[in-house]
């Protein structure tokens, strides 16, 4: 654990909010997002340095080709801010941390707001892009896996992909260009012009690599090859678009006689070297090559761009053919802006909602267990099985009585709009002596129920 992070932790804060602490595309290059939580070990790493140090009650990560998040319950004051952020900056695998500038932090309805924007595809780098609502679902049981989840992150998550869901239904958000691997077709498009007839090599089976196979057998390529680790899942693919899938020994072959290579794999290193592409430019005399890595961490050693012929695009360079047709969907942004505040909006209701259900729920339980202990303390007196079962039902009734008001008035605190529920539930958790985050009010009553004990046994003693 970095001391400079732990210092920044001194104490506890009772308040606790949905919490988003990252960096995107809009604040990095690929080469810097590529080495934060570069795979699957170092994501649990990230996530269990995040439950120690933003004493995070749940965590779920959020890891795309454009964007490293983490999104926590936990302490919202300023130092488990700072904190947060430290964390991200020092994830980078380098010896200097990431400046602090590009890193963002929202805390409430800023961070529930944010998560709506990502999975409707405002927060992307192509406008309303569709793999960004597959990743923010993969998110949940990921986290859970690792022990992560939780009730309030699970509400959050599964109402983000509504609104993302939304947004796309009753707007045109998605039209066009709506995926990355779009994107890398049409740049290669752009460099090699027509597509039919050249032949490509797609390396991945995953979903991003789907989509580009698909839109490049649209804009005419009809050689397109596969390769995958997993030989099964190429050959699955291929079968997708009309492709054929190839094993690790015609790899080199398929390198020379390829006009596109796009990377699509999930690796923790470079797939494509130097020596690979220097090795299969030979002899193509003035046939140029496109390479495009869509992959973070990338799959092609950027040094290939030195080579002669060869034309290389990154995850970050796709940014020129997004900028040429973003303004076809300007218009549309107002409208999924406004989906993404009723749903804000939707979400907060609920979780107060929820947290009455919580609360109601508490407030019963502690004054069963009152009932109860008085219960035991009257069995003392030795009464008739009527006298019990009388007992029972009148103070049962009581405590029913009792509770009926206060019920409402966190039900109506839930429901209103001028109501303070942060307000109601102190004054709740005050006079009915519930247990507050600090655990004082669980303190008291006990020491009350002492107290009542000790004043019973005494009125018993001096009824006898």
């Amino acid at each position: 654990m970095p001391e400079s992070i732990a210092r920044l932790i001194t104490s506890k804060c009772d308040a606790r909010a949905v919490q988003v602490v990252g960096t995107n595309h809009k604040q990095t290059r690929v080469a810097v997002r590529e080495r934060i939580a570069g795979n699957g070990e170092c994501s649990s790493e990230l996530l269990g340095r995040a439950r120690v140090l933003l004493d995070a009650d749940e965590l779920a990560l959020l890891r795309t080709c454009n964007r490293v998040e983490v999104y926590y319950v936990g302490p919202a004051d300023s130092r488990h801010r700072r904190a947060a952020m430290a964390l991200i900056s020092q994830a980078i695998d380098t010896g200097e941390p990431l400046a602090l500038h590009q890193v963002y932090h929202y805390s409430g309805e800023e961070a529930v707001s944010h998560l709506f924007e990502v999975a409707a595809g405002l927060d992307s780098m192509v406008l309303g892009e569709h793999e960004i609502l597959g990743q923010v679902k993969a998110a949940l049981p990921e986290a859970a896996a690792k022990g992560y989840g939780g009730p309030i992150l699970t509400r959050l998550f599964n109402h983000a992909l509504r609104a993302g869901k939304r947004a796309r239904r009753e707007t045109a958000i998605s039209s066009g260009i709506f995926s990355v691997g779009q994107c890398g077709a049409r740049m290669a498009q752009e460099v090699l012009g027509d597509l039919k007839g050249r032949s490509i090599l797609v390396f991945g089976a995953g979903r991003m690599a789907k989509v580009t196979a698909k839109h490049l057998s649209h804009l005419g390529a009809k050689h397109i090859t596969v390769f995958s680790r997993t030989y099964e899942r190429a050959c699955d693919l291929a079968c997708m678009v009309g492709a054929k899938a190839i094993q690790a020994d015609e790899l080199m072959q398929t390198l020379k006689e390829s006009d596109v290579i796009v990377g699509c794999a999930a690796a923790p290193h470079h797939l494509i070297t130097s020596e690979h592409i220097r090795e299969a430019m030979k002899g193509r005399e003035e046939r140029p090559l496109v390479v495009i890595d869509l992959g973070v961490p990338r799959n092609v050693d950027p040094a290939v761009a030195g080579l002669p012929k060869v034309h290389l695009f990154n995850i970050d360079d796709l940014e020129v053919v997004v900028a040429q047709h973003v303004g076809e969907r300007e218009q549309e942004i107002a409208h999924v802006r406004a989906i993404v505040r009723e749903e804000v909006q939707a979400f907060q209701h609920r979780s107060e909602q929820a947290k009455a259900k919580d609360l109601i729920a508490e407030l019963r339980r502690k004054a069963e267990e009152t009932r109860q202990e008085c219960l035991r303390l009257a069995c003392r007196k030795q009464c008739s099985e009527q006298e019990s079962a009388l007992i029972d039902y009148v103070t049962d009734l009581l405590v029913r009585k009792l509770l009926h008001r206060p019920i409402a008035a966190i039900r109506d605190a839930a429901i209103g709009e001028d109501v303070g529920e942060t307000e109601v539930v102190a004054a709740v958790r005050k006079l009915f002596g519930l247990a507050d985050e600090a655990g004082t009010g669980a303190e008291a009553t006990a020491t009350e129920s002492v107290k009542l004990e000790g004043k019973t046994t005494a009125a018993t003693s001096s009824h006898n």
